[in-house]
């Protein structure tokens, strides 16, 4: 299983816990075991429901994609990580490949499992990749050839319904006669078209099932998507908890809303459809920017740095701010993505703004992580 040992003129208390595969040195975690298998060597959590496999091995990632099935989600596709959600009724499934370039030996690592235990596994992988062993190195991320403008649309909704129809519910549950102007507003009929309204506009058993958690949820996620520089419509996706039923809704390009019911293992796969994370675009790494908060509201003027990738950012038509939050479990997700190039870390100032260019991936794990959160703290995610 190990082939060296990593030279160090200081004797370290952790060589027990190394294991090397290609160059790269692995530390065993704190709960972890290692085992070998060929050509490399698989770490199990205690527990036994996570693994991470780490294998000698040139196999590139273009391989793997051809096999990842039209219903999964993408998330990234880079020569060197495929990222891929795989969603079922009650649970979303995290598949994430690496391939490491060490020494003229790739390392091939492969983690896949639920996405509640996914983020804290990536990061041990990371810490693996920015180790005082294998220091990470900022380079440009290189997409897979053929990844751009494949349509993978994410999981679907039950309902198209108008944007107020959850509203139009709530004001008028308890009633069995609706006044006929609030029958014939566009809340009104697309309410009654789906169901959720009976004849005279009183709410249905269906309706109320609908709205059941969205007035007495366990705990709510909201997230907003805005262009900071545009005075225009913000989308918005909301999800209410109630044991391990959710109503999920989802602000549709249209102007309408996608609205559902679904098992709260799933409301994750939602987030990242709604979303809609391009896997191929991104600017790499690179230094951060700094630009004043007028400019970053504004972007009509020349671009305020001479850093290549900020130039590319300027330049695009559009930036998506994602910002949400839950007070119940007191967690959010907080990024930037710029269609068509990439994903940016922003940190806002008295009077400045600092921005960086990040993978997707630090995008998903955002998400992924307040889902859990939210879903954790009202006990949703216990399996019986």
């Amino acid at each position: 299983m190990t082939r060296h040992v990593p030279w160090d003129p200081w004797p370290d208390v952790r060589w027990g816990a190394l294991v090397v595969v290609g160059g790269l040195v692995l530390e065993v975690p704190e709960g972890w075991t290692a085992r070998p298998v060929g050509a490399g060597v698989v770490l199990d959590r205690a527990d036994g429901a996570v693994s991470i496999a780490f294998r000698a091995s040139g196999e590139p990632l273009v391989d793997d994609l051809r096999r990842v099935g039209a219903d999964a989600i993408l998330l990234e596709a880079s020569t060197d990580r495929l990222l891929v959600a795989l969603p079922s009724v009650d649970d979303v499934v995290i598949r994430d490949e690496r391939l490491v370039a060490d020494g003229g030996v790739r390392v091939r690592i492969g983690l896949e499992c639920s996405a509640d235990d996914w983020p804290a596994t990536s990061q041990i992988v990371d810490g693996f990749l920015d180790s005082r062993w294998h220091p990470a190195v900022d380079r440009p991320v290189v997409a897979i050839p053929g990844v751009a403008g494949v349509d993978r649309p994410g999981p679907s909704l039950q309902w198209t319904a108008h944007p107020d129809v959850l509203d139009h519910l709530a004001r008028f549950r308890d009633r069995g006669m609706v006044p006929g102007a609030a029958r014939r507003s566009e809340a009104g009929v697309s309410a009654r078209d789906l169901g959720f309204v009976g004849r005279f506009g009183g709410v249905t058993e269906k309706g109320d099932e609908v709205l059941g958690p969205v007035l007495d949820h366990d705990a709510m996620l909201v997230v907003e998507v805005s262009d900071p520089a545009v005075d225009g419509p913000t989308s918005r996706w909301a999800c209410w908890v109630q044991g391990r039923r959710c109503v999920v809704r989802a602000s549709r390009g249209d102007g309408t809303d996608a609205l559902g019911i679904v098992d709260v293992g799933s409301v994750a796969a939602h987030l990242l459809g709604w979303l809609d994370l391009d896997p191929v675009g991104s600017v790499g790494a690179g230094e951060p920017v700094t630009i004043s908060t007028a400019q970053y509201d504004d972007r009509s003027g020349p671009c305020p740095s001479d850093v290549e990738w900020f130039r590319t950012v300027w330049a695009a038509p559009a930036w998506r701010s994602i910002r949400g939050w839950s007070h119940e479990s007191g967690t959010g997700l907080f990024g930037l993505v710029v269609p068509g190039v990439g994903a940016l870390r922003w940190e806002r100032g008295e009077h400045e703004v600092t921005l960086q260019p990040i993978r997707n991936a630090s995008v998903v794990r955002d998400a992924v992580s307040a889902v859990s959160a939210l879903t954790a703290g009202t006990g949703s995610r216990s399996r019986v």
